[in-house]
């Protein structure tokens, strides 16, 4: 059974966009290191009058997803 290991989380504005960098470590039974990608994940305004912070949870949950789909593979 594999495990993930989260690091550093990094939320970044830039304009009318929102982008979420997260490290994470997959290790495997023995807890060696297999490998330990960044994920990142990107999400803009859907309309002008959308708080930030709207697309900032939308974004965290797509990053959540991501995670999951990476602890499946």
């Amino acid at each position: 059974m594999t495990q993930i290991e989260r690091g550093l989380k990094v939320v970044t504005y830039s304009g009318d966009e929102v982008v979420i960098r997260q490290r994470v470590k997959i290790l495997d039974d023995m807890g060696n290191l297999v490998k330990a990608p960044i994920i990142e994940v990107r999400e803009k305004r859907r309309h002008d009058k959308e708080p930030l912070e709207d697309v900032k949870k939308r974004a965290e949950n797509r990053l959540e997803e991501k995670l999951r789909q990476v602890m499946r593979e």
